[in-house]
This record gives C-alpha cells, sequence and structure tokens, in this order.
C-alpha cells in the first residue's frame, strides 16, 4: 500500500510540473504578445509623425532657399484699376 501511494505521489508532482511548465509557457507568450502590441501601438504612430514632421521641414527649407522677389508684393498692387473704379483723382 506504501508503494502504490508513493507511485501515486510521484505521478501527480510529475503532472503538477507538466500544467506548472505549460502555464509558464502561457503567460511567457501572453506576456510577449502584450509586449509586442505596446510596442507597435507606440512605435507607428511616432513614425508616422516623424515622417510627416521631416516631411514638412523638407518643405520649409526648400521654401526658404527659394530666391527673395523684392518687388514680388508691390507687382499685384502696381496694376492699373478698371476706369470705372478710379476716382476723379486717378481719372486726371
Amino acid at each position: 500500500m506504501t508503494a502504490a501511494l508513493f507511485v501515486e505521489a510521484l505521478t501527480t508532482v510529475r503532472t503538477l510540473g507538466w500544467v506548472l511548465i505549460a502555464w509558464l509557457a502561457a503567460v511567457s507568450v501572453a506576456a510577449s504578445l502584450a509586449v509586442y502590441a505596446v510596442v507597435v501601438a507606440v512605435a507607428w504612430p511616432c513614425k508616422t509623425a516623424r515622417d510627416g514632421l521631416s516631411g514638412a521641414l523638407a518643405a520649409s527649407r526648400a521654401l526658404r532657399a527659394l530666391p527673395e522677389h523684392r518687388n514680388a508684393h508691390r507687382a499685384t498692387h502696381a496694376r492699373a484699376r478698371p476706369s470705372w473704379a478710379r476716382t476723379e483723382q486717378e481719372a486726371a
């Protein structure tokens, strides 16, 4: 009777060992997936923002690199007004 109880105890310990190993594997897989989800959830928006900002900075630098036109703001005002919009002083 004692030998049978000892064998049964060993079988129970072995079964519990395998259950513990399976539980640890399942928890580690779940934790790995959770960490991966957090990394993707943070990295993807950061990459998108970085790409957008670098594009905006490149456009800004390109615009600053263009030569300035000294009379660009005066060119729109230099056009003659139509005859119906002129005052009497301008028409004279």
